[in-house]
């Protein structure tokens, strides 16, 4: 995935410098070089739908589980992704520059069964993990060769998370949830083709960062006679989530 952006970002950006060489040399690659035939300038608005990677990575900072800080949990699950933008774009000459707001549900879950030192020790623990929607904000720009319109874009990203531990040996009580929006950053690339004047598809390719929750978990450690009684500890955590987007979607331009 990551090497498809990266392709997609570098043909972007060679169409760009190729299109201002041309543009700086004079250089008339077409008759109609000077007065693109069509204009992306307006309005839009268009739904979409694809496919979406969400990575979720627990940091046991404390060594609350294992009693050695590091990655504890690293889990990943496929989900249909589906919503719908608006939008607007500038065109000077062959050159777009846009503003984007997209929103879209996906059904991203996944779960994973923690043992702790084992089979000595089968203390375990099962982490559950769900995005239930993400939204951005973007910037876009490319160019522009009549129909066709490739460009790379970049934002600021939201979306609606939940984390859940339960744990029965190790006394998390209440067992672990949050629930949060988190606030992050998205990139990526994509291309668009005009079918008329007011109707046109596109595809892109898009990395989301939602950043990171670092809450602290409570629960009561297992020491028994001789050792003494319980005791509550404590433990920091990082959770991050990350996503891929492969998406397809359809456009309206008001006005054109």
């Amino acid at each position: 995935m990551k090497k498809l952006l990266f392709v997609s970002l570098a043909f972007v950006a060679l169409t760009v410098a190729h299109a201002a060489s041309a543009a700086d040399m004079g250089l008339p690659v077409k008759s109609r070089t000077l007065e693109p035939e069509w204009n992306w300038s307006g309005f839009y608005a268009g739904l979409n739908a694809g496919y979406a990677r969400s990575t979720t990575v627990w940091n046991d900072l404390d060594g609350f589980f294992n009693g050695v800080g590091g990655v504890l949990i690293n889990e990943s699950s496929n989900a249909f992704i589906g919503g719908g933008q608006v939008g607007y774009n500038w065109q000077v000459r062959h050159v777009v520059i846009g503003a984007e707001a997209d929103f879209e549900y996906l059904s991203s879950t996944h779960s994973t069964i923690f043992f702790a030192n084992p089979p000595a020790n089968p203390a375990f623990a099962t982490f559950y993990d769900s995005v239930q929607w993400v939204g951005a904000v973007r910037g876009r720009a490319g160019p522009a060769i009549d129909n066709v319109l490739t460009y790379l874009t970049a934002g600021f990203a939201y979306g609606r998370v939940q984390h859940n531990i339960t744990a029965p040996f190790f006394n998390v009580d209440p067992n672990f949830n949050l629930s949060s929006t988190k606030v992050g950053f998205t990139a990526g690339a994509g291309a668009e083709y005009a079918l008329d004047p007011r109707w046109s598809i596109k595809a892109e390719v898009l990395y989301v960062d939602l950043g990171k929750n670092s809450p602290t978990i409570t629960g009561v450690s297992q020491n028994q006679p001789p050792a003494g009684p319980p005791t509550v500890v404590t433990g920091r955590l990082d959770i991050l989530d990350t996503m891929w987007i492969v998406r397809a979607g359809v456009n309206y331009k008001f006005g054109g």
